[in-house]
């Protein structure tokens, strides 16, 4: 057989394709659509953004207490109990009313936002693009403590350095390009709890750059001595995976994910903004009748809300009455966008911060050592620790609330927003395990609470070939629309 493959190679000129010398051929990632959202589903996302422009200045610590009262001005008030019910009223969430079967688009979503107990409450609507987290968590991911800003430091676009450069020019083109720094860890008992409510989340996310509290997480963990991945172990004299190596997947996660947002923005068929579908419901809740002509699914949300949740409605009326930026008697129902600095949150922006998230979260999980849960100890953790997996989900479920807090994206968006930067962060591990010459494997769960492993081996070819396990079955990479493989085309 080998002199046979000698002889073709001497009468004909052979024309490699399909694979260069860093590997195969990049796969390409295919967007999805835009979330599609029934009438039900419209009604209930408007909701919990009328619920969240409600509880803005609410504390994290107060939103367990059912008996918590909210006042709107002199006169309204309501408890954290009543809105629950409100919101449970609505067919999206009524066990006799449901609409959509389990396999029907949006029952992920709606069971996403349910807790343990098929229950609708304020933690797991918090938290509702994410698999219910374990009872008795932190509200906020403790990765928050240690965001930062250098003050001396000056954005300065340039292109990342190489992946064996020294980490001092890592450390100086972090900081050039989002602001973070390895901070000296701090025990202040002030310092321990920096966000206090939704407002202080949202302005916190909306003031930063997408990346900076997981490159100052990166920083204090890669400080820290913190394991990666147990699949990751050299098998001779070349380590697969460094400091430079960690950084340097992160900055191409969130290029990936830059590019991926701009195209999803640049769609025709994109979700309308927030604030826009709250002004047509408004004009339609306004009138005597709905007219005729409404599109079905604003008329059934708007159905939905004045039948199923009639005083959220008149909160949300009182509340706007109560703000003196919106006066306005023929637009009760407005959907109220938070601020900073005197311009608010675009949708593209809120949608780049929750790819972004989806992509840098996913790699923390994966490149660091999860598998047995390790607890790391952090300064301002008076807990004998804390579950790096399940700080970075929560990181990512608090960029998302985040989004929704401050009125920029519905959560049905920031659900496939993240998906989508969890499908790019497995195309970066794909393509950087098909480059090692050795066999290498990463263990993680996903933003659907299912476990993944990720691993390499050399093929028949003698090349590497990466696979995707999801529950210890092969699976395709996500959202994955693989480029016909280059032939042979001249002998």
């Amino acid at each position: 057989m080998i002199g046979r493959i000698d002889t073709d190679r001497e009468r004909f000129q052979v024309i490699e394709g399909g694979r260069g010398p860093k590997g195969a051929v990049p796969p390409c990632v295919q967007l999805p659509p835009p979330p599609q959202m029934g009438s039900a589903e419209l009604a209930a996302e408007m909701a919990e953004l009328y619920a969240m422009m409600l509880l803005r200045d609410t504390p994290f610590s107060a939103m367990t207490d059912p008996h918590h009262a909210i006042w709107i001005d002199g006169r309204t008030r309501f408890t954290l109990h009543e809105l629950l019910c409100e919101m449970r009223s609505l067919s999206w969430y009524d066990h006799e009313r449901r609409t959509a079967a389990p396999g029907e688009p949006g029952a992920r979503r709606r069971q996403l936002r349910l807790n343990r107990e098929g229950q609708l409450t304020l933690a797991s609507m918090y938290r509702g693009t994410l698999a219910p987290a374990a009872p008795g968590g932190q509200p906020l991911s403790l990765f928050h403590w240690i965001d930062r800003c250098a003050p001396d430091l000056v954005a300065e676009p340039g292109a990342a350095p190489d992946a064996e450069a020294p980490m001092s020019a890592w450390v100086d083109w972090i900081g050039a390009q989002s602001g973070a720094a390895l901070a000296l860890a701090t025990a202040e008992p002030s310092a321990m709890s920096p966000l206090v409510t939704p407002r202080d989340l949202a302005f916190r996310m909306q003031d930063s750059h997408p990346c900076r509290v997981y490159y100052n997480a990166a920083l204090m963990l890669l400080a820290r001595g913190s394991e990666f991945d147990p699949g990751l172990e050299p098998q001779g004299s070349e380590d697969p995976v460094s400091a430079q190596r960690l950084l340097s997947l992160m900055a191409e996660g969130a290029e990936r994910a830059f590019e991926a947002a701009m195209r999803l923005r640049g769609r025709d068929d994109r979700s309308s903004p927030p604030a826009t579908t709250a002004a047509r419901l408004a004009s339609i809740l306004g009138r005597d009748e709905i007219p005729a002509g409404t599109a079905p699914e604003l008329r059934g949300a708007a159905e939905d809300l004045q039948t199923y949740a009639p005083n959220l409605l008149h909160w949300v009326t009182r509340w706007n009455a109560a703000q003196a930026q919106t006066r306005r008697a023929n637009a009760p129902y407005m959907l109220s966008e938070l601020e900073v600095g005197g311009l608010r949150r675009h949708p593209s922006d809120a949608a780049l911060q929750v790819v972004v998230a989806g992509a840098l979260s996913t790699l923390f999980k994966a490149l660091f050592n999860t598998r047995p849960a390790p607890h790391l100890r952090m300064a301002t953790d008076p807990a004998p620790g804390f579950d790096l997996a399940v700080e970075a989900d929560q990181l990512a479920a608090d960029v998302a609330l985040s989004a929704a807090a401050s009125g920029a994206q519905f959560q049905a968006e920031s659900h496939q927003n993240l998906r989508i930067g969890e499908a790019l962060a497995l195309q970066v591990l794909r393509g950087w395990l098909a480059q090692l010459p050795q066999r290498a494997s990463m263990d993680l769960t996903n933003f659907d609470g299912k476990p993944l492993r990720i691993e390499s081996h050399i093929g028949r070819l003698g090349a590497p070939e990466v696979a995707l396990r999801r529950d210890g079955r092969p699976a395709r990479f996500p959202l994955v629309a693989d480029r016909p493989d280059a032939h042979l085309a001249v002998i």
